[in-house]
């Protein structure tokens, strides 16, 4: 469940974080308020943080684990006296100091990842991502659209009314993402994969992504357990055998299958059920997918649909 935390000092904000050791000096003049909402999950805890003034903030996240963090309205901060943008992952491991020098009216996303997240992470990929995206002040390798996508899902994920799905499925969503984010930050060579071996694999794969499933949030690392390959093993057959991402593929087949249900629209289900129906917790960027494969958009769609049918 959900908290919301308000404070009036930036001392109190500094201890409203848990598993945090911080302390903020307050550098403009004024009447301080700090807001934080926050989710704790299993392996992941995800919050925004909202500050009215310019802070000097002391961080070292306790207890291991791994914190990334980037802004949530587009103002820049600076992290060991180096500037960032507000198109940047920034990234620091546990146990470790670090100094984030932040503006007036400054709001940033922070998940901190548990030591556990990355063990359970490491059995399943054989990878140590831990070690690799450790290094830095921020992950490389990250686009502003995949940022913003990340951006949008953590302000409908920490929205006071709600939503729709469970727990569970946040947090392997969230998973995911981040799985995602730190293989992008690695420099690795591309997998070998055999065109038999492809065949294989790309046959599990169609047998797992059943029309049901693709009802339901699909996770990189499910497809990768159900398939029985690693992460980047499965990017590279995709890339051979599709010319692009599983994540762009599942996309695709997602749209196509909106579309159908909106050419029939048996139960009469509007373009919001429709899309969340079919995994698209963002109406608006449904809209703008839907619209950039198709050539129309989903309402463009029903309507030439209500013509046929007269």
């Amino acid at each position: 469940m959900m908290s919301t935390i308000h404070s009036n000092d930036a001392n109190h904000q500094a201890a409203n974080l848990i598993n945090w050791q911080q302390e903020f000096d307050q550098l403009s003049q004024g009447h301080f308020v700090g807001v934080i909402n926050e989710l704790h999950f299993p392996h992941i805890h995800t919050f925004r943080e909202e500050t009215s003034h310019s802070l000097r903030q002391q961080c070292r996240v306790e207890n291991g684990g791994f914190w990334l963090g980037f802004s949530a309205n587009n103002k820049s901060c600076r992290i060991n006296n180096e500037q960032t943008t507000a198109n940047q992952f920034l990234c620091r491991p546990g146990n470790q100091d670090f100094e984030l020098l932040t503006p007036d009216d400054f709001s940033i996303y922070g998940l901190v990842l548990h030591r556990s997240f990355f063990t359970e992470l490491t059995e399943q990929t054989k990878e140590e991502l831990y070690d690799n995206a450790s290094d830095g002040l921020w992950l490389d390798n990250v686009s502003p659209e995949e940022l913003n996508k990340f951006r949008q899902y953590l302000s409908l994920l920490l929205q006071p009314k709600g939503n729709n799905w469970s727990s569970k499925t946040h947090e392997s969503i969230i998973q995911d993402a981040v799985l995602e984010l730190l293989s992008k930050a690695q420099q690795t060579s591309a997998a070998h994969v055999t065109s038999p071996q492809r065949k294989r694999i790309m046959a599990r794969v169609q047998e797992y992504l059943t029309e049901s499933r693709m009802k339901s949030p699909i996770t990189m690392s499910e497809i990768c357990s159900a398939v029985h390959v690693s992460r980047r093993t499965l990017q590279y057959t995709f890339a051979q055998c599709y010319g692009i991402s599983p994540k762009q593929y599942i996309q695709v087949i997602r749209l196509n299958q909106a579309r159908r249900m909106l050419q029939s629209n048996e139960e009469f289900q509007t373009i919001s059920e429709v899309a969340f129906n079919y995994g698209f917790f963002h109406l608006g960027q449904f809209c703008q997918s839907y619209k950039r494969l198709f050539g129309e958009t989903p309402r463009q769609t029903l309507q030439q649909q209500s013509r046929l049918n007269g």
